[in-house]
């Protein structure tokens, strides 16, 4: 299939043309595309005992605390989808580069399932179910649950009690920089895992 538009268009929808220039390049990847964007930075990053012992189970999350630690993303889209380009994949592919563990990756990917709600997709069909919003000074990702992926039925799961709900914000700081912040909080136990830093895009490339 030929190259759609940006994969995020529809999911800002009318507000696709109000994002600053680093977040249109940070969501620049078309449906059905070679298309790649790269970001680097450095993020503190805390997860707790509970967390990482799940991560270690299932490899569904990153097991690992640490400060200040070197981080490359990339976007990209899938080229040879067969689906609609409203339901095109997109890939977070990440990876941390542990002083003393090596490099670790961890990949994910994200699929709209109505306007500008998307699932984030895991090992074994677990995903986050999350909206999209600009707010006019940064990109929120809004908690809407966490689901299963049965024979293509999306089923609510009860993480909730056990991680918290999640939420992540993104905002710009300049043409080619952004911060993020992101965490899972529990209503008794307080933060269960979260990543803090800045990233600045260093690749977009929209191949023919």
């Amino acid at each position: 299939m030929p190259a759609g538009d940006p994969i995020f268009k529809s999911v800002f929808g009318k507000d696709w043309d109000k994002l600053p220039p680093v977040m249109k390049k940070h969501y620049a990847v078309r449906s059905n595309s070679r298309d790649r964007v790269v970001v680097k930075g450095k993020l503190d990053i805390k997860i707790s005992p509970m967390v990482s012992l799940m991560a270690r189970i299932s490899g569904m999350l990153l097991a690992y605390s640490g400060k200040d630690i070197p981080v490359t993303v990339i976007f990209r889209s899938d080229h040879q989808a067969s689906i609609s380009s409203s339901n095109t994949p997109f890939y977070f592919d990440r990876t941390f580069h542990f002083p003393d563990r090596g490099d670790i990756t961890f990949c994910s990917r994200m699929e709209q399932i109505d306007s500008n709600v998307l699932v984030e997709f895991m090992r074994f069909g677990i995903g986050w179910k999350l909206a999209y919003e600009w707010d006019g000074k940064k990109v929120i990702l809004r908690h809407k649950g966490y689901v299963w992926r049965f024979f293509g039925k999306l089923l609510p799961l009860p993480f909730s009690w056990i991680m918290g709900k999640g939420h992540a914000e993104e905002t710009p700081l300049s043409d080619d920089t952004f911060s993020m912040w992101t965490h899972a909080k529990h209503s008794l136990f307080g933060p269960t895992f979260g990543y803090a830093g800045d990233f600045k895009v260093t690749e977009v490339k929209c191949a023919k």
